[in-house]
Parts: structure tokens; C-alpha cells; sequence
């Protein structure tokens, strides 16, 4: 009995951190713009979402977390064109740390 008490413990518990419930998608994606920006926060000529249409573009619920993809532009820029933008994939884990 004691086995089967711990099995459905471990699953419930193994379950609750795939499905991550607690990494909302507002809260992906506030991580991955402060992560991102913070990572180019001493660059003069980093990049950054200060251009047309950048920013977030999508987030998707995956294992242990979520994706989220941004669009940005760095250096300065001849024309705020999309050519000129880049993509990046961030993934915020169950834990709250982007990579």
C-alpha cells in the first residue's frame, strides 16, 4: 500500500512539473523581454525591441516550460524594415531561468 501511495505521489508530482502550470504565458514572456534586454543592457549599439513589430511573437507550452520566440533588431539600422529583423527562441524552464 505504501508503494502505491508513493507511485501516485511521484506521478502527480512528476506530472505538475512537465505541464509547469505555474509558468503562465504573461510570465514567460516578461522573462524572456527582461532576460534578453538585460543581456545587452551595456551595449551601445545592441539589440533591442525598438523597432516596428518587434517584441513577442508567439509563446508555445512545451515540456518543462515554454517557448517564446521574439523578434528584434540591433545596430543601427538604415530603415526600420523587417529585413533588418532578427528571431530569437528563449525557453523559460519550470523554474523560472530563460535559455
Amino acid at each position: 500500500m505504501k508503494k502505491l501511495i508513493l507511485s501516485v505521489i511521484s506521478l502527480i508530482f512528476i506530472a505538475g512539473i512537465t505541464s509547469s502550470p505555474w509558468i503562465t504565458v504573461s510570465f514567460a514572456e516578461h522573462r524572456a523581454i527582461n532576460t534578453f534586454e538585460g543581456q545587452w543592457k551595456n551595449v551601445s549599439d545592441g539589440c533591442g525591441f525598438d523597432c516596428k513589430n518587434c517584441g513577442v511573437k508567439s509563446t508555445e507550452k512545451v515540456l518543462f516550460g515554454r517557448k517564446v520566440v521574439v523578434e528584434y533588431a540591433c545596430g543601427t539600422l538604415p530603415s526600420d524594415s523587417p529585413e533588418y529583423h532578427k528571431r530569437k527562441e528563449l525557453f523559460v524552464s519550470f523554474l523560472g531561468t530563460v535559455h
